[in-house]
């Protein structure tokens, strides 16, 4: 039985995908690394009146700024053709959670100083609640790193 040749080479095709894949990645990197950089840059800015906003507001676009690089890493690995790991994904959860509980106080100081008063139990409780859940949830990824770590270490050995 004769072999019909292929119109289009399959091998090239796949290679063409396997580049133009690589490039969108590279592409994405650096969309990030760009992104990060203006944000940095704009943050800077609170440095010429430094007061408690302002520096609450580099504060949130810094951590801002290292959810953006760690997003970075697992493209990084990909286009260094090393294993897939779910470290980055955590210390995103992780950076992420701190940054709101930091967000979540300053606007509840500030609100706070601005209304000049104590606000009740019933006012409160809400955002203890959401800051509760945030602590949970730096604690579980906290403790799912850690997981993987140690098996990690085991797996070298």
């Amino acid at each position: 039985m004769e072999k019909k040749p292929y119109i289009l080479n399959v091998k090239i095709l796949r290679q063409f995908l396997i580049v133009a894949d690589d490039l969108m990645h590279f592409l994405v990197a650096v969309t990030l690394l760009v992104c990060a950089a203006f944000i940095l840059v704009r943050a800077m800015a609170g440095f010429l009146h430094p007061d408690t906003a302002s520096l609450l507001h580099i504060l949130n676009e810094v951590l801002l700024v290292l959810i953006i690089m760690e997003l970075m890493w697992p493209i990084v690995r990909f286009l260094r053709r090393e294993p897939f790991t779910l470290n980055p994904f955590l210390y995103i959860g992780i950076i992420s959670s701190i940054r709101r509980i930091l967000l979540l106080e300053a606007e509840h100081s500030a609100l706070a100083r601005l209304a000049g008063t104590v606000k009740q139990w019933e006012e409160q409780w809400p955002v203890l609640a959401e800051m509760g859940v945030n602590v949970g949830i730096i604690l579980v990824l906290s403790v799912s790193l850690a997981i993987l770590s140690r098996r990690d270490r085991s797996a070298d050995k």
